[in-house]
């Protein structure tokens, strides 16, 4: 079990380095995920399209594997449910069935290691691909994000012109 314990914000600045984490620990055979927000100040989409992303590959991988989220409080809690994502992604809102594995994390967590702050480009990519993947993972989003990925297409489409030169 890959074990993630997020304190201060789950947002777009340290989405990538959780998910190269998680990432890693899934490509070695890992199928069983926790994401601990009980120190959690609030949570993005593109916090929510990673773990979504996570989700989707892990349950494609093995039919019981879980993304697992604990102790997420009622306003990040709400965030995953309002994009719809409450039925790939487990929500545990009293962290109950991981108290013993919780006893143990505690006395032994660190940080995940991280491959560094990402450029503007590989950070305009990455939030891209999370907003993608919530709009398609509940066509309702497509509404909330819409011009999110506009945005960031364009971006990304006038750097490629911009390196082309």
């Amino acid at each position: 079990m890959a074990w993630v314990k997020v304190n201060g914000s789950a947002n777009h600045e340290n989405a990538a380095c959780i998910k190269d984490f998680l990432y890693g620990r899934l490509d070695k055979g890992w199928r069983r995920f926790v994401v601990d927000l009980a120190d959690c100040r609030g949570i993005d989409s593109t916090f929510i399209g990673m773990l979504y992303r996570l989700a989707k590959r892990v349950t494609e991988e093995d039919s019981c594997g879980i993304v697992d989220v604990i102790n997420p409080g009622e306003r990040n809690a709400k965030s995953i449910r309002k994009l719809g994502l409450d039925g790939c992604i487990s929500i545990d809102s009293e962290g109950n069935r991981w108290q013993q594995e919780r006893e143990l994390v505690d006395a032994n967590l660190g940080m995940p290691p991280c491959h560094g702050p990402l450029d503007r480009i590989e950070h305009a990519e990455f939030v891209l691909e999370a907003h993608e993947a919530l709009i398609a993972a509940n066509e309702e989003n497509r509404g909330r994000f819409c011009d999110v990925v506009e945005f960031l297409r364009q971006e990304l489409e006038a750097e490629a012109q911009t390196a082309k030169k």
